[in-house]
């Protein structure tokens, strides 16, 4: 082998080195089979959430697991009504978690058992969403220092609708690209021979309107919205 067909050898292994480092959006050579355009396409909308869902619950600490068991039961039941009384149904009640824990100290070197915890936790839907911040206000003066709120989340009921709108763009973003390249490279787009999609529903950072205008204080609840994504991975046969 000569130099000059070294260099022209390095050129051609650099080049393909080269595409190997680029993005996912590639043309791909191979056999009969596996020969076209693999593309990345991604459709995005948004929705506003109709739905908060809210998990909250008590701890209690005593001396024995049958105070705390009966001081986690009542303060419960006070939330549990509070939560009725402000429109939740029992089907969008659901246990999460209850457990019973003692708790220990070391003291001179040695554990010693000094008492016990209880939890008692909840998964609440509320389908009234601007009934958020009362609810939560409701059932923290119900329960009292029991009392604890572990998370707030908004979502939407039935996202199809959205999820579909997403679909559509995310597979026109991805035909978008693969025309493209196949312009470029002067070889005819054929159907697509394989999709994979990824994605749903998830929260932005937003700044939405707040439930504290009234005069006396209440629990600050903004809504916001919600962003569906789908992506989609397409490989696209060559006529």
């Amino acid at each position: 082998m000569n130099w000059k067909t070294i260099g022209v050898f390095a050129v051609v292994v650099a080049g393909l080195l080269a595409l190997a480092c680029t993005e996912t959006t590639v043309l791909s050579p191979g056999s009969e089979g596996s020969t076209g355009i693999s593309v990345n396409g991604t459709g995005s909308v948004f929705g506003e959430p109709d739905v908060a869902v809210l998990t909250l619950g008590v701890e209690a600490q005593a001396d024995s697991v049958g105070v705390a068991r009966a001081q986690a039961a009542e303060a419960m039941d006070a939330i549990m009504s509070a939560l009725r009384d402000g429109g939740v149904d029992d089907d969008d009640i659901q246990t999460s978690r209850f457990s019973v824990q003692p708790r220990y100290e070391f003291r001179a070197g040695e554990q010693e058992l000094i008492g016990f915890f209880v939890d008692n936790i909840v998964t609440v839907k509320v389908r009234n969403i601007d009934d958020t911040g009362d609810l939560i206000d409701a059932a923290v003066d119900a329960g009292g220092d029991l009392t604890r709120v572990d998370n707030l989340r908004f979502t939407i009921d039935d996202p199809a609708e959205l999820q579909d709108e997403a679909r559509r763009l995310a597979m026109d973003d991805a035909k978008s690209k693969a025309e493209t390249l196949a312009e470029a490279a002067g070889v005819d787009l054929g159907a697509p021979r394989s999709i994979t999609e990824t994605g749903g529903p998830r929260a932005i950072t937003f700044a939405g309107a707040s439930l504290a205008d009234e005069a006396f204080a209440r629990t600050p609840i903004s809504v916001g919205e919600l962003e569906v994504q789908i992506s989609v991975q397409v490989l696209y046969a060559l006529d």
